[in-house]
């Protein structure tokens, strides 16, 4: 059995690596990268890297070739480009004999989301089901680890700021999505045409996520709603891509219609142990 990551370079995908060597032999797993300079650390490990691109039909066929698990790790695009990319390694999986797919996707997927990367992950957990390979879908709730970008304008200013008003979200860690990803790797024949909601033991409000900041550094941190008018232009004026300004407002939007509160027991079952609290990632992160 050999089972392969895409994505391995990046965060997500490296963390999922680190997780799985504990848990299978390095000669049971592969990587594709776009840039094969970037996994030099893996291949001396003894990992198989494989050049891939979820542009390039060919090139993934060959990629996956002789790979019985692959874990599709969504990338990173406008709606269309990604869905498109994601059908191009469905169809190189099945054209390469791949018998299983996990695929990292998205509570509650919706094609009228408003957070709206929401629809590619429907239309992929689709497209996947059409395809007639095996699936896992380990559909992940929002990275704790963004939450730490907004830190250092509240160390400055005191104020933790998002168009959040009392909505709550079940963060998780994006190293604990990895182990559940991980864990679901090394034995996928008892995950078969399973889906798991991949969420945080809590759905917290961005005042508590405030407060968190303010008892990890000492500081006196308030949490400030802004405007989504003033998000998104804060959103801008760094240098976003539109399709990725527009899917973090609307993920606020959705938040606030309590689409993302809702917690799930999956990781426990999965994992053997509830996932870190984003009070503990707050205050580990902020004081390591």
């Amino acid at each position: 059995m050999t089972t392969l990551i895409t994505g391995a370079t990046g965060q997500l995908g490296t963390l999922v690596v680190k997780h799985l060597l504990d848990r299978l032999p390095v000669s049971e797993i592969a990587v594709s990268v776009r840039t094969s300079a970037k996994a030099e650390n893996l291949a001396a490990l003894g990992v198989d890297v494989r050049h891939g691109d979820f542009d390039d039909l060919a090139l993934m066929t060959t990629a996956f070739k002789g790979i019985e698990t692959v874990l599709i790790i969504s990338a990173e695009a406008d709606n269309a480009t990604r869905i498109a990319q994601h059908r191009t390694a469905v169809d190189a999986a099945k054209a390469a004999g791949v018998k299983h797919l996990v695929y990292t996707s998205i509570i509650d997927p919706r094609a009228d989301a408003d957070f709206t990367y929401s629809a590619i992950h429907l239309d992929t957990e689709n497209y996947i089901k059409e395809s007639g390979l095996n699936y896992t879908f380990l559909r992940n709730s929002f990275y704790a680890d963004l939450l730490l970008a907004g830190v250092p304008h509240a160390l400055e200013t005191g104020a933790y700021g998002a168009p959040a008003g009392d909505a709550k979200i079940t963060y998780i860690p994006r190293n604990d999505l990895a182990e559940a990803a991980a864990v679901v790797l090394a034995n996928p024949k008892n995950h078969i045409n399973a889906t798991y909601d991949l969420t945080g033991a809590k759905a917290v409000t961005h005042t508590e996520i405030a407060s968190y900041i303010a008892k990890a550094t000492g500081k006196d941190i308030t949490f400030a709603d802004l405007p989504a008018d003033v998000h998104v232009g804060i959103l801008n004026s760094i240098g976003l891509p539109g399709h990725l300004v527009e899917a973090l407002a609307g993920l606020y939007v959705g938040a606030k219609k309590g689409d993302y509160e809702t917690v799930s027991d999956d990781f426990e079952t999965l994992v053997g142990r509830k996932p870190q609290s984003v009070e503990d990632f707050i205050r580990i992160a902020l004081t390591n």
